[in-house]
């Protein structure tokens, strides 16, 4: 299911539209873009009776929707498509209103011990505020979280955790990210990639 693939004014329609996909860097990546960028919040009548009072409520729900839409493509993918997904290593998806970048870091002597991750949008004045994001390994819900930015969305994910390793290498690792600003909202596009088996 692709959602509605470019930022349109809530003037401009009720309903979102379908995406033909995203454009990225990496030539060999077969994956579609199921939910991708920014579209107006006010889409209709009915969202704006319910929501007005509650445009927190509004938000979390489009966000819950979209990350359970990618949570279900991410488990449909995982397996022998794994294969085909490209390292977290300087790995790019852009899209029309911005890009999300990816890569690995290094914690002590583990070459790959943090995968750091980016959302970067376009036009500045539509990057502060609020966040949603949810982290997930080969398909499976890391952390869910809320944060409050004034630039861009960028975090790492350290691979030891609460006395654990988290991910390992050939492990699958996505996130689902929105961002409300006015009457858009971003969402990032599909940005499967695996852990590498050495640092970059």
């Amino acid at each position: 299911m692709n959602l509605l693939h470019t930022a349109v004014p809530a003037d401009r329609g009720s309903r979102l539209g379908r995406s033909t996909g995203f454009g990225e860097d990496h030539a060999h990546h077969r994956e579609k873009a199921y939910a991708t960028a920014a579209f107006p919040t006010d889409r209709g009548g009915d969202v704006i009776r319910s929501g007005a009072s509650r445009p927190g409520f509004v938000r979390t729900l489009l966000f819950a929707v979209v990350s359970m839409i990618l949570t279900v493509a991410s488990v449909q993918g995982a397996g022998a498509a794994q294969a085909d997904y490209q390292p977290c290593t300087n790995y790019r998806v852009t899209t029309n209103w911005g890009r999300v970048e990816v890569d690995t870091r290094p914690a002590g002597t583990d070459y790959i011990g943090n995968i750091a991750w980016a959302m970067f949008i376009n036009d500045i004045a539509h990057v502060p505020g609020r966040y949603d994001y949810q982290i997930l390994i080969n398909g499976t819900p890391l952390r869910t979280e809320t944060i409050h930015k004034d630039d861009n969305l960028h975090f790492t994910i350290p691979r030891y955790q609460g006395g654990r390793y988290v991910y390992e290498s050939g492990d699958e690792i996505q996130v689902i990210a929105s961002h409300a600003a006015g009457k858009y909202l971003y969402v990032t596009p599909i940005n499967r990639c695996t852990v590498p088996y050495s640092g970059g």
